[in-house]
């Protein structure tokens, strides 16, 4: 269970007077004053018998098979591919001979293990957290046609954090880009002492809309799956 606001604010380090949040969707913790890493979930992966951070083993999740099933009917030849939560590579299994290149990015050792091991033509497994800076730096603009986070939300330790990957997805989209996501995954947080997950992170329509605006995205659906474009581009779903 998320903590409560009174004990996001005594046990962590205080939101940053010069942090200036970007959006509101009622996140108390402004700036966690710690740089993410892949270290920091270690001890979260042995705390509860099942797969947290490792579904290298693992069966692709409903909403990850319902991001893949759209992606197979999307224009893919020379297209490139961003999957933020590589998993046990279902998505770069079921691409990667239909497009340019997948990227997957995992915190996960044995994830990111476990990719390298498919020896795929094209697939990039990278380790690093998604919200550390080593993430924000690692692409340039408009490099992915793309871009997939079933958990968009998931582990953010703060919003300043968040903002930076966030910002960091929306400069790597290419012009006529698509970020996808689902309503599971915007549906889905947990504590387990590693970082203190605030309820505020659970996402709703309303929420990732704010977000997206914020950085210049608009957001469309179809079902349970949510997708954000660059916001002067015209077009449907």
């Amino acid at each position: 269970m998320a903590p409560s606001s009174q004990n996001i604010l005594s046990e962590n380090v205080p939101c940053a007077p010069s942090f200036k949040a970007r959006f509101d969707i009622g996140v108390i913790l402004g700036d966690c004053g710690i740089e993410p890493t892949v270290e920091r979930y270690d001890a979260a992966a042995g705390a509860i018998s099942w797969p947290l951070i490792d579904y290298s083993s693992c069966a692709p999740t409903d909403d990850q098979l319902a991001i893949n099933r759209w992606l197979t009917r999307a224009p893919l030849a020379g297209k490139r591919i961003l999957h933020v939560g590589a998993g046990n590579s279902s998505l770069a299994s079921l691409l990667a001979d239909d497009v340019d290149a997948v990227v997957a990015v995992t915190v996960s050792v044995d994830e990111w293990r476990h990719a390298q091991r498919l020896d795929l033509p094209g697939y990039t497994p990278l380790l690093m957290n998604k919200h550390g800076e080593t993430f924000a730096n690692a692409f340039d603009a408009g490099s992915f046609d793309y871009i997939v986070d079933n958990n968009l939300s998931s582990f953010a330790c703060c919003q300043k954090h968040f903002e930076r990957y966030f910002a960091a997805i929306a400069e790597a989209l290419a012009e006529d880009g698509v970020i996808l996501t689902h309503w599971f995954g915007m549906q889905w947080v947990l504590d387990v002492g590693v970082d203190d997950v605030e309820p505020a992170w659970l996402l709703d329509e309303h929420k990732l809309r704010t977000i997206a605006t914020a950085f210049g995205l608009r957001l469309d659906r179809d079902g349970d799956v949510f997708f954000m474009r660059h916001a002067d581009r015209s077009g449907g779903s």
